[in-house]
């Protein structure tokens, strides 16, 4: 009985080894700087579900952030790194349903992973660059993001606003013995 179940374990291990063979793990920097490299293939894309699944009919456009910032934004006290960089998802609808949090600036959304085919002109879709998902799974679930209070700057604007109401104070005074 152990020997049948090691056996099923294995061969269930294969045929996800079998399901991704060929597909590959990129960046978003590696397919807009090398499009036609990967122009066609089934590739792996992970990154941050941001903004909001865009559903038409059966399909739903995802934007996937795999910048600095994936891990997290600096609404919630990391350093700022660079740009926001992504790609464009073409998903269906369905299994973009299983995305239940979006990023945005209160919000660290969902890390997803794509297997797809990589259109670097898709001509379905007016030759935008994108990856038509064929796999879609959450890798981790997104949270709200605990804003951080600065507190330098915080002591800056009552200096700020000390000095400003000093200053009016001392201006009324001024121009009243005037």
């Amino acid at each position: 009985m152990r020997l049948r179940g090691l056996l099923l374990l294995t061969a269930v291990v294969l045929m996800g080894c079998v399901a991704t063979a060929g597909a590959s793990a990129l960046s978003s920097v590696e397919l807009i700087e090398h499009p036609a490299e990967w122009d066609g293939r089934v590739i792996v894309f992970t990154g941050e579900a941001v903004g909001e699944a865009m559903v038409r009919g059966e399909e739903a456009w995802l934007h996937l952030n795999d910048d600095a910032y994936v891990d997290g934004s600096i609404a919630g006290g990391a350093e700022p790194q660079g740009y926001n960089s992504g790609m464009a998802v073409v998903a269906d609808a369905e299994d973009a349903a299983a995305i239940t949090v979006f990023g945005d600036y209160r919000h660290q959304g969902d890390v997803v992973e794509v297997s797809g085919v990589f259109n670097a002109a898709c001509p379905e879709h007016g030759g935008d660059m994108d990856i038509h998902a064929t796999g879609l799974r959450i890798v981790r679930e997104g949270a709200p993001v605990t804003r951080l209070v600065d507190y330098t700057r915080v002591v800056a604007l009552g200096i700020t606003l000390a000095a400003a109401i000093l200053a009016v104070l001392w201006y009324t005074a001024r121009s009243s013995r005037d």
